[in-house]
């Protein structure tokens, strides 16, 4: 140790000092207060042993000058007096001291001290050492965290969870969230839904969601259905997560147009649909295993669909929800949460959810993120345009007088149809081609259903009138399925060509397929006011979408013709 020795007395001050040295220490001197602090700021010494009663500034008053300059670091002050009196003694110690040894110094005493304080001053610079690795490794962490937020920030945008039909809460257990939501609409205006629910909570759980982002939202904005945005997602979760890492997965498509909600429920609680009411219409329960688990070929993708017929909510949320228990360990549960919708009008259901939560906790942390999801649907939506345009409700007018600016055809065999998603492939065209805007969803919408109904129907042979049976859609989707899987033969033909006419911008789409077609004059007199249940929606949509809707032979070729809507400046 660098042990200062401070003393008025020369004979005092070289003793000591000597003695210090002879014990292997370095020794610096001074003769007053005064001195002491000045050499102390020039020798930064570990220790320093003090005479109390000295000239200029006395021993207390210079260890209170060390000590306010040494600050956070701890330099020990040991007291050598010949003062007897305690109270002195004891007001020295209080203003600066750490001990004291008594003249005439007794040197067994003194190096005793000197040991002790050497093991003291040593623990307290590896406890220096450990906590500046431990400030070091916080701010690491911080900086961490902070890019992984700014991460998920950017990834999971938040600007598309602002839509009219969603409310949502997530908060996290610690700075960063292991639960994940996001939200967006597909080309055709259905509303996807994700919540999904990593292992733990804090940095590692938010780094398991973060795979699901991207194709989530890339293939969502294409028109994939959820089963093949699922299928992606698994394969992502298995590719970049390590072994033993699976992610819980609610995905939820809602279809105001057609009156339908999906869901596909991985190892989440139960998705609740509810009334205005507040009184429960369905419940998709956990059937299938989470994300990251099994191989994509094992999992079954295929979602649960419910038809309303009314407003309601889609409820979905986190087991950090119904399991945040209060000072007592009773845990939220899914009847308050139940309580409170069944209770409450859809408006004021989220923050009264939230305030009963914050209740229920008493100021005791909750240990799981929390999230919660709250889509409403059944509302009434935008008037679909009805076009009438004289001019161009011939279709001789456009083969006499339309100027064609572009086509796009396809040929789909057996093959291609079993395994090509059609409708979004040809969308990642179409979309360049027309531009942002209300259209894209008005020629998904109309592709779309030209297209199910050729392979449906057509292809694949199948009544639509079996969807009006109880439990028919399930039977129908599961026939459809059981059918392209065996689907050797036939094909679809789609060809859109872009023309111009009377200036305007319209698009063609053909479609033909290689079934016996169907009575479509009966089918062209229903529009969306008479059309209903499950089937015959599909052409009365497109007819309030197109100028002109016309069948041709059996009915396996339809030609629809839509104007281009004007780009919004």
């Amino acid at each position: 140790m660098k042990i200062l020795v401070v003393d008025d007395t020369e004979a005092v001050l070289l003793l000591i000092s000597r003695f210090v040295e002879a014990l292997g220490h370095m020794a610096v001197i001074a003769r007053d207060g005064a001195e002491a602090v000045q050499v102390w700021r020039q020798e930064r010494p570990d220790l320093v042993l003090m005479d109390m009663m000295m000239p200029v500034l006395s021993g207390p008053e210079a260890a209170m000058a060390i000590k306010n300059e040494a600050g956070e670091s701890w330099v020990p002050v040991v007291f050598v007096t010949g003062v007897g009196e305690e109270n002195r003694l004891a007001e020295a110690i209080e203003r600066g001291g750490d001990d004291y040894i008594n003249k005439p110094v007794n040197f067994r005493v003194l190096e005793a001290k000197l040991k002790a304080f050497d093991r003291t001053l040593e623990l307290n610079r590896k406890v220096r050492e450990q906590s500046s690795k431990l400030a070091d490794y916080y701010d690491r962490a911080e900086e961490e965290k902070r890019v992984v937020r700014h991460l998920m920030e950017q990834m999971v945008n938040a600007e598309r969870l602002y839509d009219p039909l969603l409310e949502y809460w997530l908060t996290p257990a610690e700075s960063l969230s292991g639960d994940l939501i996001a939200a967006a609409r597909t080309p055709g205006q259905s509303l996807y839904i994700l919540l999904a629910d990593g292992i733990g909570h804090g940095l590692t759980a938010a780094l398991n969601v973060l795979p699901l982002t991207q194709p989530f939202y890339s293939m969502t904005e294409k028109g994939y259905s959820i089963s093949d945005i699922l299928t992606e997602m698994n394969n992502k979760v298995r590719q970049v997560l390590p072994v033993g890492r699976f992610v819980a997965v609610v995905l939820i498509a809602i279809d105001e147009v057609n009156g339908w909600v999906d869901v596909w429920n991985g190892g989440m609680p139960g998705v609740q649909l509810v009334g205005i009411d507040g009184q429960s219409q369905h419940v998709w329960k956990s059937a299938h295993l989470p994300l990251g688990i099994v191989p994509t070929e094992a999992m079954d993708v295929i979602p649960e669909r419910h038809y309303f017929s009314a407003p309601g909510t889609v409820i979905a949320y986190s087991d950090g929800l119904i399991e945040a228990r209060n000072p007592l360990g009773e845990p939220f549960g899914i009847q308050r949460l139940m309580d409170v919708v069944a209770t409450y009008p859809p408006a004021e259901r989220m923050a009264l959810v939230k305030r009963r939560l914050t209740e229920h906790l008493d100021n005791v942390p909750h240990h799981d993120d929390i999230s919660l999801v709250m889509a409403h649907c059944g509302l009434p939506q935008r008037a679909l345009p009805i076009h009438s345009a004289p001019s161009a409700a011939d279709p001789m007018r456009f083969q006499e007088l339309a100027e064609s600016r572009w086509r796009y055809s396809l040929n789909l065999g057996a093959q291609q149809l079993q395994h090509i998603n059609t409708v979004p492939f040809m969308m990642n065209f179409i979309n360049k081609v027309i531009g942002p805007g209300e259209s894209q969803s008005d020629v998904f919408l109309i592709l779309t259903e030209l297209f199910v109904n050729a392979l449906d129907h057509g292809v694949l042979g199948l009544d639509s009138s079996l969807k009006r049976e109880p439990e028919g859609i399930e039977q129908y989707l599961t026939e459809r399925a059981r059918r392209l899987a065996m689907l050797q033969q036939g094909h679809v033909e789609i060809d859109l060509t872009g023309m111009w006419l009377d200036g305007q911008d319209y698009l063609r789409i053909i479609v033909k397929d290689s079934g016996h077609g169907f009575d479509w004059p009966g089918w062209l007199t229903n529009d969306l006011s008479t059309a209903g249940g499950l089937s015959g929606r599909g052409i009365a949509l497109i007819r309030a979408l197109c100028d002109m809707l016309q069948y041709r032979g059996t009915g396996n070729e339809v030609h629809a013709y839509y104007r281009v809507r004007s780009k919004k400046p």
